[in-house]
């Protein structure tokens, strides 16, 4: 066979992988946004999402203040003992590289009214709020959903990893750890929990030095299942963190970002590297049908 033959085929070939790897890309990217379907349904964040497209601070913040918060539980209201209170919080980044992990330790007082025979359990939810530089891997955190890590967690908004950060739209990550009432003994109706986070950063755009990628406070809410005559009802509250101990500011990731003055220089590598697989590849074919000419 004459090499001007074999070269249609060959292209073919190049172009049938190409056209195969983008639609696996497409696939994956597509499976994301379902992995956490199942279980939406006990997310605080499920609902602002069905309304919002994209994680704006300002309208989740509202949403948060009229849509949750503002329906509380009739069989608690004027029992201003049974809320806990947040007492300590102390945040701090963990790793080196692009994978990290958002540590995050928290201690709640209890009242002795909260562990009374009408609350039947109780779910600490930690929501964060990420800033467009990262992202939590869903396929990640149900592994450590299903090691008994955190009891559910979701990944909500922008679900595709490999767009780079001034391409993609921020996500927010929602964790729910329970609680286990026979650990506050120890403490006096002390409760004290520990979570990290494992997170990856996105490519950033190209500059000198690093980008600022910094973490904003967490939403963090406490649900109960109450007692109640006729059924069960559960309750959310707030924690407020102004009354409470921190390690002040907000941990910051400094991000590496590509070098401009590099740009010539790595797409004149990938092009050559394109050229000669390319022609690795024509030449293989080459020689293998010759090989198979040559037995036949």
């Amino acid at each position: 066979m004459e090499l001007h033959d074999l070269l249609p085929q060959c292209l073919a070939m190049i172009i049938t992988v190409i056209l195969i790897a983008r639609i696996s890309s497409c696939l994956d990217t597509a499976g994301l946004s379902e992995v956490h379907a199942p279980y939406l349904a006990n997310y605080v964040a499920k609902s602002y999402f069905s309304k919002h497209d994209n994680l704006i601070d300002s309208k989740f913040e509202d949403f948060i203040a009229h849509d949750i918060l503002s329906s509380g539980c009739i069989s608690l209201q004027g029992n201003v003992e049974f809320p806990p209170k947040l007492t300590f919080l102390h945040r701090k980044l963990i790793g080196e590289g692009s994978h990290r992990r958002l540590s995050s330790s928290l201690r709640l007082k209890m009242s002795s009214e909260s562990f009374s025979r009408s609350s039947k359990s109780f779910e600490v939810i930690i929501v964060e709020r990420l800033p467009s530089g990262v992202f939590a891997d869903p396929f990640e955190l149900q592994h450590l959903v299903q090691r008994g890590v955190f009891t559910d967690a979701a990944v909500f908004g922008d679900p595709n990893l490999e767009l780079p950060s001034f391409l993609s739209n921020r996500s927010l990550v929602e964790v729910h750890l329970e609680v286990n009432s026979n650990l506050t003994t120890q403490w006096k109706h002390e409760l004290e929990l520990n979570m990290e986070l494992p997170l990856h950063s996105r490519y950033q755009p190209l500059g000198h030095g690093f980008s600022r990628v910094e973490f904003a406070s967490p939403d963090l809410f406490l649900r109960c299942n109450v007692e109640g005559k006729q059924h069960d009802t559960s309750c959310l509250f707030a924690l407020d963190e102004q009354n409470a101990e921190s390690n002040d500011g907000h941990p910051v990731w400094a991000v590496p970002c590509g070098n401009r003055a590099h740009t010539e220089i790595v797409s004149a590598f990938t092009f050559i590297s394109a050229v000669v697989s390319a022609i690795l590849i024509i030449i293989a074919s080459i020689r293998y049908s010759d090989s198979t000419a040559s037995n036949v």
